[in-house]
C-alpha cells in the first residue's frame, strides 16, 4: 500500500480535488491517499510550506507528499521530486520547498521530464504530478523520468531581528481558530530572556508579561502567548478568534521587550 498525501489549495467545491484524486486511484489502485489540507489559502506557498513542513515526518517513511499551491507553468517552473529523510515531495518549482528547507537544502533533487501535453496542462497535480507518483510507487528509478539538478528556487521566510534589549518578528501565519504564529523560536527566546522580565507587545497591546503553557492557562476569552509544538510563539484567546478580536494581520510586528 502507498501513502499519498495531498496539500493543496484545491478546496472543496469544484472538481479538481475530485479529478485528482480519481486520477491518483486510477494510477495507483492500492494507494491511501490523505488530505493534509486542501484548504491552503490560494497562491500562499508560505502557508503551503508551513503546513507541510511540520507535519511530513509524522507520516512512515515512503510516503509521497503530493503538493500543489500556485501551480501554473511558466518558463521556469518545472515539477520537482525532491527525496528527503525518507520521504518523496512532488510539488511546483515556485519556491514552496525553498520555504520548507531554506537553512539547508536536501540532496536529492529532481526535475520531472514533462510530456508537451503535459506542459500545456492547467491542472499539473492531476497529470505530471499524478504521474510522478505512480513512477515512485512503482519503485521505478528516478533518472528514468526525471532528471537530478542541484537546487530548487529559494524563497525565504522573514526572520526577526534579534538583540539583548528584544526579538522583534512579525506573525507569518493564522490557524483556522484564529490563532497567530509569530517567526520568533523557543530557542531563541531561551538565550536571550536570562531570567529577565519581558512583556509581548503588538499592535496597541502590551500586556502579556508571561509565557503560557497551554490554552486554558488563562481565563476565558483573555489573550495570551505560548510556544507552541513546533517551536513558534503563538498569540492567542483563550476560547476566542485572536485574529479577529485582536484586528491582526499577517506581517503584523510582534516584538518580545526584555527589561
Amino acid at each position: 500500500m502507498q501513502i499519498i498525501t495531498l496539500t493543496t489549495d484545491l478546496g472543496t467545491r469544484d472538481h479538481y480535488l475530485g479529478a485528482v484524486k480519481g486520477a491518483l486511484l486510477s494510477a495507483i489502485p492500492e494507494a491511501m491517499i490523505i488530505d493534509i489540507s486542501n484548504d491552503i489559502e490560494a497562491f500562499n506557498i508560505l502557508h503551503a510550506a508551513f503546513v507541510l513542513k511540520n507535519c511530513y515526518a509524522d507520516f512512515p517513511k515512503g510516503t509521497i507528499h503530493l503538493a500543489g499551491v500556485n501551480s501554473f507553468h511558466d518558463t521556469d517552473t518545472g515539477i520537482l521530486i525532491v527525496l528527503h529523510e525518507g520521504y518523496f515531495f512532488i510539488g511546483p518549482d515556485n519556491g514552496l520547498f525553498g520555504l520548507m528547507w531554506e537553512e539547508k537544502m536536501p540532496t536529492g533533487i529532481f526535475k520531472l521530464k514533462l510530456t508537451s501535453a503535459e506542459m500545456k496542462s492547467t491542472l499539473p497535480l492531476h497529470d505530471a504530478g499524478v504521474r510522478a507518483a505512480k513512477e515512485i510507487s512503482q519503485r521505478n528509478n528516478l533518472t528514468a523520468f526525471s532528471e537530478k539538478i542541484d537546487a530548487f528556487r529559494i524563497r525565504r521566510m522573514s526572520k526577526p531581528v534579534i538583540s539583548q534589549q528584544f526579538l522583534r518578528g512579525n506573525i507569518i501565519y493564522f490557524d483556522r481558530f484564529g490563532n497567530a504564529v509569530v517567526n520568533i523560536q523557543r530557542d531563541d527566546f531561551d538565550s536571550f530572556v536570562n531570567g529577565r522580565r519581558f512583556t509581548v507587545v503588538f499592535k496597541r497591546y502590551a500586556d502579556i508579561e508571561s509565557i503560557s503553557s497551554n490554552y486554558s492557562a488563562v481565563e476565558e476569552s483573555e489573550k495570551l502567548c505560548f510556544f507552541n509544538s513546533s517551536g513558534y510563539l503563538e498569540l492567542a484567546i483563550n476560547k476566542g478568534n485572536a485574529k479577529q478580536l485582536l484586528n491582526l494581520a499577517q506581517g503584523d510586528v510582534v516584538q518580545i521587550e526584555f527589561h
